[in-house]
């Protein structure tokens, strides 16, 4: 068994902390310059959607990778990736050519963050004991919503004081120091015969396609993350739109709406670290149900402090969620294989996003952002009360993932 050092556990979480901040940096200043530049959301929709198109196309090659080869390799080629997307990105705003720049953009960088992501999510196993994966998984995310928290306000205050060319230096040093800490990171190799090792061969057709989870207990929690993630996109496409066309309020007001969300996803990571028991299904409904109630309440009010409540309440139960499905997924699958579940699960997610987005562009600035929030809020209630009465699953684990 493996005996991870707290230097180890610690040194992990510090690349969580500048990665997250970096990425939650990105986001806000890009979707505050998309709508600036179109002074209108359906840009940003646009931008989400050609993110999630080459995600799906990409995501299994990215997962694959992940499995094939070293981790830590593979986090430090995408933080130096990311480095030059973001950096190309300023220089192209600098120019003068802030839409065609910021979806080349948006679309490089997704396919890279998301690989990223997969990697890093996948390390924990050899971070962490099995009996500590949930209280790990919660720190781990509770460490990336208070990078989230500081990055938002550190964005907003950017965007309220500078011009957006500058503002993405905030993100070029974030992944720079995430870079210089994964280079020192060392986790533990595989046990020989464990059926944890990872093997370097090449990259056939079926790495290169998306495919289906193949245990039906994780099919049914991709259906609740799809959802979940989902809500999260779409107030990254909407909050922008909410604050200056409901809100009438400035990039600063932005960036409070980003931090209340920090702060509730905070929250959400301390409650299931100091909760104990394992996770249940019906946990997971519970938080869908809080998701939609609250977003289904943007129809009826449309109030900066009350904005602010909803989306602490929304940012608790979007990280609970995400932790207690991580964690089953954890637990289901060796580690090895933890690269092409996540990638599968995620392609799962983004293919219910790209519906929603291709929607809200093609509305455009006809239906409020409020009216968005709520009918998603709607659905959110539906399928969570379907899933009450879902049958129960097999809960045996599978031995091997589909390659077709």
């Amino acid at each position: 068994m493996r005996t991870p050092n707290l230097a180890t556990g610690s040194l992990y979480m510090s690349c969580v902390a500048a990665s997250a901040a970096g990425r939650n940096a990105y986001y806000i200043i890009a979707a505050w310059a998309a709508l600036i530049a179109s002074d209108t959301a359906a840009l940003v929709a646009i931008l989400l959607g050609a993110g999630s198109i080459a995600e799906v196309l990409t995501t299994n090659f990215g997962g694959s990778l992940v499995d094939r080869f070293d981790r830590r390799i593979v986090c430090i080629i995408c933080d130096a990736l990311r480095l030059l997307v973001v950096v190309a990105t300023g220089v192209g705003i600098a120019l003068g050519c802030t839409i065609p720049v910021l979806l080349t953009s948006w679309i490089a960088y997704s396919v890279i963050d998301r690989t990223y992501l997969t990697c890093l999510q996948a390390l924990i196993p050899s971070v962490a004991r099995t009996e500590r994966l949930r209280a790990f998984n919660s720190l781990s995310y509770m460490v990336m919503q208070v990078a989230n928290f500081v990055s938002a306000f550190v964005a907003g205050l950017l965007l309220s004081s500078a011009a957006e060319k500058f503002c993405f230096l905030l993100p070029v040093g974030c992944f720079a120091a995430s870079l210089c800490l994964m280079a020192q990171f060392r986790h533990a190799p595989p046990e020989p015969g464990s059926g944890e090792e990872r093997k370097c061969d090449g990259l056939g057709t079926a790495a290169m396609l998306p495919t289906l989870l193949p245990l039906e207990r994780l099919r049914k929690s991709a259906v609740v993350y799809a959802l979940i993630y989902t809500m999260g996109m779409l107030v990254t496409v909407l909050a922008s739109a909410l604050v200056r066309q409901e809100l009438h309020g400035p990039a600063l007001q932005f960036g409070y709406i980003e931090a209340a969300w920090a702060a509730g996803s905070v929250v959400g990571c301390a409650f299931l670290l100091c909760h104990g028991g394992d996770a249940r299904r019906t946990d997971v409904v519970l938080h869908l149900a809080l998701s939609g109630l609250v977003l289904s309440g943007f129809l009826i009010w449309q109030d900066i402090i009350v904005a602010l409540i909803q989306m602490f309440v929304l940012g608790f139960s979007y990280n609970a969620a995400r932790i207690l499905i991580d964690v089953e997924t954890q637990l289901a699958v060796p580690s090895s294989q933890l690269g092409r579940t996540r990638s599968q699960i995620h392609t799962v997610c983004v293919a219910a996003g790209l519906f929603a987005y291709s929607l809200i562009a093609f509305l455009g600035s006809s239906v409020l952002p409020s009216v968005v929030f709520g009918t998603f809020g709607i659905l959110m209630l539906a399928v969570a009360g379907g899933l009450l009465f879902w049958p129960p699953e097999r809960a045996e684990p599978i031995e091997g993932l589909s390659e077709t």
